[in-house]
């Protein structure tokens, strides 16, 4: 039986469209890049301030909003609030560096007073997995379901989201089968029981339309909880299609991040782009659910 709990997530159709803010470091990298700059020079305070340009933008359109502690306490605590019909998802997890990798691998922060957030109104957590096929998987899989445990004694939902990456040895040999592997980790880490499995677009959304279909709707049979897809690693370009493929598969919305933003990073007036290109983007993508995503009640 689906979390009833998702409601405080989900639109009245039954669907999912929201936007994750929870970026950090990966953040400052983008806001260094898109200015010329090197990330130690862009200021903690301007990570703040774009999220907070993001929730007011993007927020009221959004069923859900996604921001972390760290840069996005005040929208936690619903200032500036992302909308009043606009459910708070607090990130629970804290993520660590690998070479070559500003996100290279990220656990479950068991320091964070998850009561505590649900009582500022946030009425969902989130945790991100990077799945490697090493010898850490049961490890992975441990730290995903205390996390799940941690939520429903809060009284909260529990999203789970999973990444996959390549061990090194698979990295050298080319051997890494990504499309297999978002199938087996979603399998792991949906055996934990989330309320909410958040997951890639298969095949980076490119190519064939039917054939990401096929692929999500495998990973529908794969969990028996509701899923969404989340944007990194596809094109923005190529979103809406691999979006309203991945519901015909059997995705219950989305949960997305830089494809929402990102073209906002290099403007001189950030505010105005969002308000002109995103959020007219936003509304594209959510009429693409309301028409091909499967309610989470259904699944």
């Amino acid at each position: 039986m689906p979390d009833p709990g998702l409601r405080g997530l989900a639109r009245p159709d039954g669907t999912f469209v929201m936007v994750a803010m929870d970026q950090r470091e990966s953040l400052r990298g983008m806001l260094a890049q898109t200015s010329g700059r090197t990330p130690d020079t862009v200021p903690d305070k301007e990570l703040r301030e774009f999220k907070q340009d993001v929730a007011v933008a993007l927020g009221p359109e959004a069923s859900g909003f996604l921001a972390d502690p760290e840069f996005g306490a005040d929208i936690l605590a619903g200032k500036p609030s992302p909308g009043p019909d606009t459910g708070r998802i607090v990130a629970a997890d804290r993520l660590s560096s690998r070479p070559g990798e500003v996100v290279g691998d990220a656990v479950f922060d068991r320091t964070l007073d998850l009561p505590g957030y649900a009582g500022q109104g946030a009425v969902a957590a989130k945790l991100l997995v990077v799945w490697r096929e090493d010898d850490r998987i049961g490890e992975r899989v441990a730290d995903a379901a205390r996390f799940v445990a941690t939520c429903r004694d809060a009284g909260m939902p529990s999203i789970v989201e999973g990444v996959v990456r390549p061990t090194e040895d698979q990295q050298a040999s080319g051997s890494f089968d990504r499309e297999a592997t978002l199938l087996r980790c979603a399998r792991e880490l949906g055996a934990v029981e989330p309320s909410l499995y958040k997951a890639e677009v298969p095949y980076f959304g490119r190519g064939d339309a039917d054939r990401i279909t096929a692929a999500a709707a495998e990973l529908t049979a794969s969990i028996a909880c509701p899923w969404v897809v989340l944007s990194s690693h596809v094109e923005r370009g190529d979103f809406p299609g691999a979006v309203a493929a991945c519901c015909r598969g059997g995705a219950s919305g989305m949960l997305a991040g830089r494809a929402l933003w990102t073209n906002a990073l290099p403007a001189a007036d950030r505010t105005r782009l969002l308000r002109e290109e995103s959020v007219p983007y936003l509304r594209e993508l959510a009429a693409i659910v309301a028409a091909n995503a499967r309610p989470w009640t259904d699944a």
